[in-house]
């Protein structure tokens, strides 16, 4: 067989660009890996960035890997268990692409990983940052061809340097191998006619007008640099501050408002527009505490950019720009799906595939608004017509589109609730697809690792989610209520105070007090905050919880007792997870594994350490499934990986 020439192979690598690899949790020290590359030449391409909106992202993956130079892996905790990183290293020996690895974590690697980190190809990032880069770029020019100055090692040779013939056999055998795996795993979608977006995802800054004299000119710069921030946070929906709309026939979307005072309040009127037909798509009205001026930009970033980004991304799926009226309806139902509208959700979402039957995207926000209506609704027989039709739009949205990662990720919401592999199966495909902008599959997956007591990895995958969306609320919190269970609780307090900050309720930081003493030890800022009228709880459930609060401050035992009756005459209807959390913390461990019920990510928390050696727990967490869990996946939660394990860990 004639090999080609290799000297035309070799120019062609050295002007591709570095296809740089890593996993999704790593993906802000990726990013500084790419800049720190390419500030010393090299070329780079990282999904984070360069996948455009609209595009395939697994046919972009695969075109920017058989073209580069060379393949940079940002080896990590996190990328040591990615099977994304595992298939794109098949795909990179399969097109006969160098690998360089840059450890930014000092972690041993798995088998999987084994023969990349054993050759010489790998650096190691916390030796020291900048030697560290130089290193790794002189070694992409040695593998790809490019000569340095002075340099006279041929590119061929250097490649033969670097693969043995032990080497070469492991490659074929590794590039026949993925090639299977490609086959039956779905690589026919290699295969297809890559598409690029059908038009620009880019959002102008109109301004906020005042229509009053007596507000700060001040205030709308620092609207306009919030909500620049806001949308900067993620590369898929773009920014601009030009002072007219670029030209063209294609929409061209500008977000601005008005603000004015009226009396006490500050209201603000937001409007997203496009300008090419002159239709507004989205408007919203909000009145703000005029005490409270200096928040109105973090607000109005926050409420904005969460309705707009959602709106842009799923628009940016489709094959061709949604008409006006279609995406408006759109942006209704991202309005409502991230206020929990139940289902006022699924009305607009209803409407987007009345005119728009073949946007994939459109049914998953229609199987997302039965999700809502289905949580909402307490008769058992519609709750369960309403999971069921869910279910049938998210195989709608996946029939016509099967990357589609909104409907893998919150098809996981209406299957069995017990069903845990099937969680894990679809949230790791949902990632594996291009991630949500709003890292709401990583959200998911997190908390379905911390109902199965796999608290490490929640944590890491909540990261991801606050990484992709900073700006939502539930992410920040489930972070820290993870944080405070594994012991961090000096992290966790940021995350708390970076949800009050984003919530949209003024006594949120109240909420979190009342509930969360029970894992802090916070027990004087607990019994401030039931003590306050304006935290919305329950009567009899604000004094139960009041006597526990007051009885774990002292530590006296006959206030415990009482304290224990208090709670279990809480009507059952009140009985939440944090009565459940106080009666372990009192001692009472049989009555707080019933209330607990069928939450199991309430059993790995710190209040909750007697629960588990308690003799009914091993049943419970058979009947919810977690033990088949457990034993077919190989896993087990973080506490059964201490010294002191409870009794229930030798059933798996």
């Amino acid at each position: 067989m004639n090999e080609p020439e290799a000297g035309s192979q070799e120019d062609t690598r050295a002007s591709s660009p570095v296809f740089v690899s890593y996993a999704t949790a790593n993906r802000k020290r990726a990013l500084a890996v790419c800049a720190a590359i390419e500030s010393r030449g090299p070329r780079c391409w990282i999904s984070a960035r360069d996948v455009a909106p609209g595009e395939n992202y697994q046919e972009a993956i695969v075109r920017s890997l058989r073209d580069a130079r060379a393949v940079v892996l940002v080896f990590s905790k996190a990328a040591n268990g990615s099977d994304e990183i595992k298939k794109e290293l098949s795909l990179a020996s399969r097109f006969h692409v160098p690998v360089l690895t840059l450890r930014i974590d000092d972690v041993e690697p798995s088998d999987a990983f084994a023969y990349e980190l054993s050759t010489r190809q790998w650096v190691d990032a916390f030796d020291g940052w900048d030697k560290s880069i130089d290193v790794l770029v002189g070694r992409i020019d040695q593998v790809s061809g490019a000569k340095p100055k002075g340099a006279t090692t041929t590119a061929t040779e250097t490649r033969r340097r670097w693969a043995s013939p032990l080497h070469r056999g492991a490659r074929l055998t590794a590039a026949l191998g993925s090639l299977l795996l490609l086959i039956i795993g779905g690589g026919w979608w290699i295969l297809r006619t890559p598409h690029a977006a059908a038009h620009s995802m880019t959002v102008r800054m109109a301004g906020f007008q005042s229509l009053t004299t007596d507000l700060s000119t001040a205030l709308h710069e620092t609207i306009g640099a919030e909500i620049i921030a806001a949308f900067n946070a993620d590369g898929v929906i773009g920014v601009s501050t030009a002072s007219a709309p670029v030209a063209g026939s294609t929409p061209a979307y500008a977000l601005g408002g008005t603000i004015h005072r009226m009396g006490d309040t500050i209201r603000v009127i937001t409007k997203f527009t496009n300008e090419r037909s002159g239709v507004i798509l989205w408007s919203d009205s909000i009145g703000y505490p005029a005490t409270e001026a200096a928040k109105i930009p973090h607000r109005i970033a926050i409420n904005a950019a969460t309705v707009v980004r959602c709106g842009l991304f799923g628009a940016s799926t489709y094959r061709k720009p949604l008409p006006d009226s279609v995406l408006g309806n759109y942006l209704q139902y991202c309005q409502q799906y991230w206020a929990y509208g139940g289902n006022k959700t699924l009305i607009p979402a209803q409407r987007v595939v009345a005119a728009a039957p073949d946007f994939s995207w459109g049914w998953s926000a229609v199987a997302n608004g039965f999700m809502q209506a289905f949580q909402d609704e307490a008769d058992h027989r519609r709750a369960n017509d309403l999971r069921n039709a869910g279910l049938e739009a998210e195989a709608k949205a996946l029939a016509l589109d099967p990357g589609n990662s909104e409907a893998l990720a919150h098809k996981a919401y209406l299957i069995d609730p017990h069903d845990w592999i099937g969680h894990e199966t679809l949230f790791k495909r949902a990632i594996a697809a291009k991630p949500l902008d709003c890292g709401c599959e990583h959200f998911g997956y997190g908390l379905t690792l911390a109902n199965v007591g796999r608290l490490k990895e929640a944590a890491d995958e909540f990261r991801a989610a606050t990484d992709m969306l900073a700006l939502w609320p539930d992410s920040q919190q489930a972070l820290a209520q993870t944080l405070v269970a594994l012991g961090q609780l000096d992290d966790a307090r940021t995350h708390f105070a970076t949800a009050i900050d984003l919530s949209s309720d003024p006594e949120h930081g109240k909420w979190i007090a009342a509930n969360q003493a029970v894992e802090t030890g916070d027990y004087s800022a607990a019994i401030a905050a039931l003590r306050d009228s304006k935290l919305r709880i329950p009567a009899e459930r604000r004094a139960a919880l009041l006597t526990g609060y007051q009885a774990l401050a002292s530590g006296d035992a006959p206030a415990k007792r009482t304290a224990v009756r208090a709670l279990l005459g809480v009507p059952e209807e009140q009985q939440n997870d944090t009565v459940a959390a106080m009666l372990a913390a009192l001692g009472a461990n049989r009555e707080a594994l019933q209330i607990a019920g069928d939450n199991p990510s309430l059993f790995w928390r710190r209040s909750m350490r007697g629960v588990l050696r308690d003799p009914a727990f091993p049943d419970v967490v058979t009947q919810l499934g977690l033990v088949k869990y457990w034993k077919a996946t190989h896993t087990k939660p973080d506490v059964c990986t201490k010294t002191s394990s409870p009794p229930f860990c030798r059933m798996i």
